[in-house]
């Protein structure tokens, strides 16, 4: 009887590793075929009308300087066919929650903590500055977004963008900030008077700066609030995301990501340094 009841209980353990292992097995079958399903059907790239970091070309692929970072990225991961979704900043969240994109390009989303808590993201690509541009009579009056907030300023942001939560957390009334979809939009926005202040990050703000005339706008860098980029994930792309940073790493290790960089002349952004999502996501 004893000798029957041992055999029964090395049947059951036999059946519960050979489950075990089948389980782990299939697990790891279905990560391959989420991966192999994005190298032959290609990836979605959630990205917005943000040039130069990011637009679509006239042939109708993404471009820019996410865009051609993921691409060399992608391409590491045996990944080589993708297309663009243009969107706002806003919607790409959902977008990545509902499968409709595969990643959001590396430069779209800052790495905070309530993002972190909706998508995944990979290691931060790049890191930024913000930036205000206003009319030259405010220059010496706005330096600051609690500026802004103190003389009732009518300030400009990208919609679902981080710097609407700081001009917030300044104390920048709700009625006093208006949202734009692109940042072109925006610029006309504070051209035509409609706004007076017009926030993005340095990058993006730099290049949106060359359309003006200096004389009459002037271009206010916050080195104190910088923020880090990184391509963002569907909760279960994990397999995904880490094929991504795999490729990352390695063009670190090429030369292609500096090389990317500076073609769009974004070397700074390379300051990554003792920076990781993990950190980012804690904050």
């Amino acid at each position: 009887m004893a000798m029957t009841n041992l055999r029964k209980c090395f049947a059951v353990s036999a059946l519960s590793l050979f489950i075990a292992g089948a389980t782990n097995i299939s697990y790891q079958s279905a990560l391959a075929q989420t991966i192999d399903e994005v190298k032959a059907n290609g990836a979605t790239i959630a990205i917005a009308n943000d040039p130069p970091l990011m637009t679509m070309n006239a042939d109708g692929s993404p471009g820019g300087l996410g865009p051609e970072m993921d691409a060399a990225i992608l391409a590491e991961a045996g990944i080589t066919k993708y297309s663009g979704q243009v969107m706002e900043y806003g919607a790409m969240i959902p977008a990545l929650q509902s499968k409709r994109a595969t990643l959001s390009t590396s430069g779209a989303l800052y790495i905070k903590p309530e993002r972190c808590e909706a998508v995944l993201f990979s290691d931060p690509v790049s890191c930024n500055a913000e930036v205000l541009i206003v009319p030259a009579a405010l220059a010496d009056k706005v330096k600051t977004y609690k500026d802004i907030a103190e003389q009732g300023l009518t300030i400009g942001v990208c919609g679902g963008c981080y710097e609407q939560k700081l001009a917030l957390a300044a104390g920048v009334k709700e009625d006093k900030i208006v949202v734009f979809p692109d940042a072109t939009s925006g610029i006309k926005l504070l051209t035509d008077k409609r706004i007076d202040v017009y926030a993005h990050d340095s990058y993006t703000g730099a290049a949106m700066f060359k359309r003006l005339d200096p004389k009459e706008m002037r271009f206010v860098r916050l080195d104190d609030l910088k923020s880090c980029a990184a391509a963002g994930f569907n909760k279960d792309s994990s397999a995904l995301r880490d094929a991504y940073n795999d490729g990352l790493r390695k063009i670190r290790a090429n030369g292609k990501y500096i090389e990317v960089l500076k073609k769009y002349n974004f070397e700074e952004g390379a300051h990554v340094e003792n920076v990781t999502t993990e950190k980012l996501c804690a904050k």
